[in-house]
């Protein structure tokens, strides 16, 4: 396991790191993945970590969000990710390992709250300096199963998924029941990473299901992440998907553990 040690940028809203390490990721199983898309559904304002750690091997981001571009909206409004998608300041605008190539919007820039969500997707092109890859990011105004099943993602190297729940604030989309982990593991290339501190409990209460219980089981815990670690966490679901923890995308609701699936 290859130990990547960042500095979080102030733009993170990282609530606990549970040791020195911020991410724990061994960048060897990214290769087989590049150019592939990360989806995070209910994405909010948690975007820079996701780039953070996956660019560029990652050539698309795409992060949906019903508040996005939506003025006053309670979910975006504190981040400023409620205002106009022609107001957004490029997400990388200062970060020196990026060049803004261009930026392009589809859909109406801008809706009031209480009409049926019109989608509306802001995507920003920049050149990764020290390779010469391009990356995009697309913000997404919209829920997120209707992106899942309808945009154009391309092949999905990372299922990108936190700080969710189903009380106020919250999405209810229960993106972990097992019905709909089943979309993602269709989508999801061999190898590929899903991303998660099991913040999703609708599956506790769905018969049979396999993903909730174990995805959480370290959210209360009080072992630090390289005890974590070192237990090795793997499981394997009723349709023979194997998962194997192999990386840390730092704390939010709980610990957050990336897992390859095979």
């Amino acid at each position: 396991m290859h130990l990547i040690v960042y500095c979080l940028p102030a733009q993170i809203d990282e609530v606990e790191v549970m040791n020195e390490a911020s991410f724990i990721l061994d960048t060897s199983l990214l290769e087989p993945l590049e150019g592939s898309t990360l989806f995070y559904p209910c994405s909010g304002n948690d975007l820079i970590t996701p780039i953070t750690l996956f660019s560029p091997y990652i050539s698309n981001f795409w992060f949906v969000d019903r508040g996005y571009f939506t003025p006053g909206h309670q979910d975006t409004r504190f981040y400023g990710l409620d205002a106009p998608a022609d107001e957004q300041p490029p997400l990388l605008a200062d970060n020196p390992l990026y060049r803004l190539l261009d930026t392009r919007i589809k859909g109406r820039a801008s809706q009031r709250r209480k009409v049926d969500i019109d989608p509306c997707i802001l995507t920003e092109r920049y050149e990764h300096l020290a390779t010469g890859k391009t990356i995009c990011i697309h913000k997404r105004r919209g829920y997120g199963f209707s992106a899942f099943r309808n945009e154009d993602l391309g092949d999905l190297g990372v299922f990108f998924y936190r700080g969710d729940s189903s009380g106020e604030g919250g999405s209810g989309n229960h993106w972990l029941k097992a019905d709909h982990m089943g979309e993602i593991l269709a989508k999801i290339l061999p190898g590929g990473l899903l991303v998660s501190d099991g913040s999703d409990g609708a599956c506790y209460y769905s018969k049979g299901a396999t993903y909730g219980p174990v995805l959480r089981q370290y959210r209360d815990s009080k072992k630090n992440i390289q005890a974590i670690m070192d237990e090795k966490p793997a499981f394997k679901d009723k349709l023979g998907h194997q998962f194997k923890c192999v990386g840390y995308a730092g704390h939010r609701y709980g610990p957050t553990l990336i897992w390859q699936v095979t």
